[in-house]
Parts: structure tokens; sequence; C-alpha cells
């Protein structure tokens, strides 16, 4: 994963946020700091994890059926 797209998500939550401000929608995140620390500690530990495991070889990549999307099957 690349900075780019860290930054990308970050801009896209700003604009989700700001858009549900200005429209007077309720936010679909935790409405307290600590929610929303949470939410961003959560996506913090998936960027690092991505990025410390980029040299493993999934060891049972073969048992996966992958998603939907990627492997034409639909459910």
């Amino acid at each position: 994963m690349s900075y780019a797209k860290v930054l990308l998500g970050l801009v896209i939550s700003f604009i989700t946020g700001a858009g549900c401000q200005l429209l007077h929608i309720p936010v679909p995140s935790p409405p307290v700091l600590s929610g929303a620390l949470l939410v961003f500690a959560m996506s913090v530990g998936y960027w690092l994890v991505d990025r410390s495991m980029r040299h493993c070889e999934a060891r049972h990549k073969s048992l996966c059926g992958g998603h939907a999307i990627s492997t034409g099957k639909e459910s």
C-alpha cells in the first residue's frame, strides 16, 4: 500500500464528513472522539500489518476462494 492510497483515504474521509455536515445527515462513523480514534487506530493497524507482511507468502492461499468480484463467482 502506498502513501498515495493513505492520503486518498484521508481526503475521501474528510470530504464525506464535510458533505454529511453540509447536508445535515448523520456521519457514518462514531459520533464521539473515542470512537473516531478507535476507527483511526484500526485503520493504522491494518496498514502497518499490511506493510510488514508484504514479504510473507500466504500459506493457505489454495484453500481461499477469494472475493466474488476477483473470482467471477456471485453469491
